[in-house]
């Protein structure tokens, strides 16, 4: 984007959350004196407000009375769906529409970037790569929709960009990645995208992105696998020549590789993400058998599966980053055992039904609804004839779910919060879900460990 339209034309930054306000204080460095409008449609936290200078107007209230029309660029944070009637009708009156992202690749063309993205497994798979890089004596800044936001890095003499894109961030990119990468795809973010084919088609953005530069995919996922049988430059991974998961290990074609995965990695699904960053390293040329010692070394990510521990006999997993059915499934599968299952969170009509075989083949001793859809979830349960020994149940918030989990669950059993849905708006986003169930089961909730891996 040429420096000029920033500088002489209207601006407003839609959005300030983490990543709007990023976008604020980048075009604050460049351009200390334009004037920012700043639309938000919540009241922002406090720190921005006492951050604003005299050249910052801030508007809160609904976009669509905000006249978007009336600017030249719209900045639009990732929560901001440019889908919304209000930011298509802008674009059609010939208001230009960009992203922090946008921006960040607009400036940062000769980094090395590696962009990772899929429905499950993106952040557990950016980190697992940049911790092992990071081992072999790369500088390596993960970031993205993990970490801090791509505007607020300042760093240089980075080797690798870790790069976590959602499909926010997908949806309208402007970018050359170095590597590109896509996990997995089912639906999700429907009420964001307006359709299953949207979110898809965003998702897939990134295939597009990487042009002729190398792709990597799942030759598991049924779709990618049709989508992409013919596409050149594609360096597959859980196929049968490649580096793939399988037999409760990890093999390179036919040959076992050296490789452990540890305790926090549990389950076939990070086997699967493990494949994709060690094929990431072969592109790249790093010596894979050489990255079993760090891999076994590796933290997972909070919210992810975490163990918290063990009280009175029971043990209790926080997966509250899991929001959609098959994330849910995915951690009973990895689990088993006996099992209290916590789901529900913002309803935006996820069908469950095509899940529920797979939850009735691992059924838990319980499973209890929380708001907003926990109780859609439990009627369809019903209707299909799941029913756990002890119960199908409702609860009205998650302090009374996590009291009832605990008069229901065995000795020797386990209480999972895998809530299958998004936090809003019962919490502000998935990490305040995940800290208030670590600390009503009784936990003290550990701050995620800084992101910033660079080698110093």
């Amino acid at each position: 984007m040429p420096a000029v339209s920033l500088e002489s034309g209207r601006v407003a930054i839609l959005g300030v959350g983490r990543e709007g306000q990023a976008a604020r204080e980048y075009l604050r460095s460049l351009y200390p004196d334009i004037e920012l409008s700043l639309l938000a449609e919540a009241d922002p936290d406090r720190a921005l407000s006492s951050a604003l200078s005299d050249h910052d107007r801030l508007h809160i209230g609904p976009l669509a009375n905000a006249g978007l029309e009336q600017f030249d660029i719209l900045v639009r944070s990732p929560g901001v769906s440019p889908y919304r009637k209000c930011i298509q009708n802008a674009r059609a009156a010939g208001v230009r529409i960009t992203t922090p992202s946008n921006l960040w690749f607009a400036s940062h063309e000769n980094e090395q970037t590696i962009c990772i993205t899929g429905t499950k497994g993106k952040s557990t798979t950016s980190a697992l790569l940049a911790h092992i890089l990071h081992s072999f004596g790369c500088r390596v800044r993960l970031a993205g929709n993990i970490g801090l936001p791509l505007l607020a890095c300042d760093d240089r003499g980075i080797d690798w960009w870790i790069i976590e894109l959602s499909s926010y961030q997908l949806a309208d990119l402007e970018a050359r990645p170095d590597i590109s990468v896509i996990l997995n795809l089912s639906p999700e973010h429907l009420d964001w995208h307006g359709s299953e084919q949207a979110y898809l088609n965003d998702k897939l953005r990134l295939a597009e992105l990487a042009g002729d530069r190398p792709l990597v995919l799942n030759a598991g996922d049924t779709l990618l696998a049709e989508l992409f049988a013919d596409r050149e430059s594609v360096s597959w991974f859980n196929s049968a020549g490649g580096i793939r998961a399988g037999q409760g290990g990890l093999f390179d074609a036919n040959s076992p590789l050296p490789v452990v995965p540890p305790e926090s990695l549990p389950g076939a699904h990070n086997l699967s993400n493990t494949a994709a960053a060690l094929t990431v390293l072969r592109i790249i040329g790093e010596d894979i058998s050489a990255a079993g010692r760090s891999i076994s070394s590796f933290r997972s990510l909070p919210h992810r599966l975490e163990v918290l521990g063990e009280k009175a006999g029971i043990r209790y997993v926080n997966d509250s980053i899991s929001s959609t059915p098959v994330a849910t499934v995915a951690a009973l599968e990895t689990l088993g055992g006996q099992v209290t299952l916590l789901l529900g969170g913002l309803d935006r009509g996820l069908d469950w039904a095509p899940y529920l075989g797979r939850i009735q083949a691992r059924l838990p001793v319980s499973i209890i609804g929380i708001p907003d859809n926990g109780s859609r979830v439990i009627r369809e349960m019903r209707q299909a004839g799941i029913s756990p020994p002890k119960g199908l149940h409702e609860s009205e918030n998650l302090p009374d779910a996590v009291e009832l989990a605990q008069e229901l669950t065995p000795q020797g059993g386990l209480v999972l919060l895998s809530p299958g849905a998004p936090s809003f708006p019962q919490f502000r986003d998935f990490s305040d879900r995940g800290r208030q169930f670590t600390e009503l089961c009784g936990f003290i909730h550990e701050k995620a460990e800084s992101f910033q891996t660079d080698k110093k």
